[in-house]
């Protein structure tokens, strides 16, 4: 009960009265008592407790942007603003001469202009008001940036890309390119140190060094070998082609012809990894929906392109995955994959970048080699005398909502725990138009369309550098541990984030509001598939697609590995 006491002072009694103090006794009483100081005191270290909810947490918030390299140098056939734009009468008449008419080819190398890496056509009505406006050639510069079209439907933006975040979840090993080891394609005739040898060529990456050793099956010389060298004669192709001492033309090569490394007398293990996506703090699946992107103010590239950047609305979430090796996740992907945009663009297909070996595209001869998923010989038009037959592809018909993608194809040995990535999944698209037109003026179907990295790497921890090993009564063996068979288990540990390793760099982003926070700039390059005619999908009737200069150094130093 609230109870106020209420006291008159004598000055107001009386002139003559003189206030005096009163004095109260006041009872403070409570139910309630305070620890002993002993109990109550202690030092709380902020450090560590920073680090054990760093290292506890699993949520993580992912933000990037994209710097895009991208040309619309194969365009369209028909239709607006293509090949056959070119013969309509605003461009065959000539503006300077009225009574002069331009032929079709005069009317391209007048009006048809490169800008930046974007192919299209200044308004050829000099008196209009659009003299200086430039036009793109179909698809458009809109048909590709990462912000949403608004110039393909009124009143409505469209998607031209989608992006999620995926992780490595399996291993696929029937692929035929490493199914039983990674596939032969070519051999040739060597010299190293004044002897004939054989070099020895294949689609992906053999990841060998001089000194290691091969194991060969499916020939008439069967076995394992020490590599003598690296590479041809010239020093090209050293990721591809290895050398061992073998006549060139004793050795046979066919269908099953397979190689493998083999370290420490074990064999490698080949297979292509798939990725799923990620689950996050709300869904079990991220949605389609879980991101932005937006252009970044006053932010271009030096050809004019906008630079834009997303960043995933919704916490990932990685508790209790596990990849494709039953380890704890150590690294995550941004997965890109186009659209049709408003069916502009044909279905996505996925394959792996090949280097420049001529043996690749002898298919006639050797029909098994288009089951080797090449990404510059996938395409969707119909064969003929001047378009060679598509190469299988790893994924047709590629949506952001298919339940996992191809990501890379890796090499894998017990020996060192370790995966080494040998080739990564490209995606694949062409313009419909391109592929089923056959224009009066200019011809088609052309079978050449644009490929595309799929998968970006996100590391979000490492493995350390040193193998433990144990047996069934050593403590704190992790359950990824792999049993060797005679009572051994070895592992690599997981560094915590901000922990050093020799040869290993340091993991190291932000953490705060209990989330890892993870950004990082990604230069987007989309390619055509054989700018030089190498692959015969180009097509070179007039009027032809812009064929590429290769670029070359002023001084070229290629010479072959050093032998001991």
């Amino acid at each position: 009960m609230d109870i106020r006491v209420k006291n008159i002072l004598k000055e107001y009694t009386t002139k003559e009265a003189v206030n005096t103090n009163t004095y109260l006794n006041v009872q403070f009483n409570g139910s309630e008592r305070l620890l002993p100081p002993d109990e109550m005191n202690r030092t709380l270290d902020i450090g560590k407790q920073f680090n054990k909810e760093r290292q506890s947490s699993t949520y993580y918030r992912i933000s990037g942007k994209f710097n895009p390299l991208i040309s619309n140098v194969l365009f369209n056939i028909t239709e607006s603003n293509s090949w056959s734009t070119f013969n309509t009468p605003i461009f065959l008449s000539d503006s300077l001469d009225n009574e002069k008419d331009l032929t079709y080819s005069e009317a391209i190398n007048k009006h048809l202009k490169e800008i930046d890496g974007w192919y299209g056509y200044f308004d050829p009505i000099l008196t209009g008001s659009g003299l200086c406006n430039f036009y793109d050639m179909e698809p458009k510069r809109e048909r590709f940036s990462f912000l949403s079209d608004g110039k393909n439907i009124v009143n409505k933006r469209v998607k031209n890309w989608e992006i999620t975040i995926t992780y490595p979840y399996a291993s696929d090993k029937t692929q035929y390119t490493i199914n039983g080891g990674i596939i032969m394609i070519s051999k040739r005739a060597v010299t190293i140190g004044g002897k004939p040898m054989t070099a020895i060529g294949v689609p992906i990456r053999h990841n060998l060094l001089i000194g290691s050793t091969v194991r060969i099956t499916g020939t008439n010389f069967d076995g394992d070998y020490e590599v003598k060298r690296v590479g041809l004669d010239n020093g090209d192709l050293k990721d591809y082609y290895f050398c061992i001492d073998i006549l060139s033309q004793n050795i046979l090569i066919d269908n099953d012809s397979r190689m493998k490394k083999v370290y420490k007398g074990i064999e490698c293990e080949y297979y292509f990894r798939k990725f799923t996506k990620v689950k996050t703090k709300s869904s079990n699946i991220i949605k389609s929906d879980d991101y932005e992107i937006y252009k970044l103010a006053f932010s271009e590239n030096i050809y004019a392109d906008n630079i834009t950047q997303f960043i995933f609305n919704e916490d990932i979430d990685i508790s209790n995955l596990v990849d494709n090796l039953n380890r704890p996740l150590s690294e995550l992907y941004l997965s890109i994959i186009k659209t049709d945009s408003n069916n502009i663009f044909t279905s996505v297909s996925s394959g792996i970048e090949a280097p420049d070996i001529s043996d690749l595209i002898n298919y006639n001869t050797c029909p098994y080699l288009k089951d080797i998923p090449i990404i510059q010989l996938i395409h969707n038009a119909a064969p003929s005398q001047t378009i060679p037959n598509s190469y299988n592809s790893l994924q047709s018909n590629i949506t952001i909502n298919n339940a996992d993608f191809y990501g890379d194809v890796v090499e894998y040995n017990v020996a060192t725990l370790s995966e080494t990535t040998l080739a990564d999944v490209m995606n694949r698209f062409n313009t419909i138009n391109r592929e089923t037109s056959t224009g009066l003026v200019a011809s088609g179907p052309r079978p050449e369309g644009y490929f595309y990295n799929s998968h970006y790497r996100l590391k979000i921890r490492d493995f350390s550098s040193y193998i433990e090993q144990g047996d069934e009564f050593t403590a704190g063996i992790p359950n990824y541990a792999v049993n060797l068979g005679d009572g051994r288990y070895i592992w690599r540990d997981l560094l915590d984030i901000g922990k050093t390793d020799i040869n290993v760099d340091i993991v190291n982003y932000p953490f705060t509001n209990g989330c890892h926070y993870i950004y990082d700039n990604f230069c987007f390059d989309v390619k055509r598939q054989d700018p030089f005619d190498n692959w015969n999908m180009y097509y070179g009737q007039f009027p032809a697609d812009p064929i590429g200069n290769a670029m070359t150094n002023n001084f070229k130093i290629n010479s072959a590995s050093n032998v001991c």
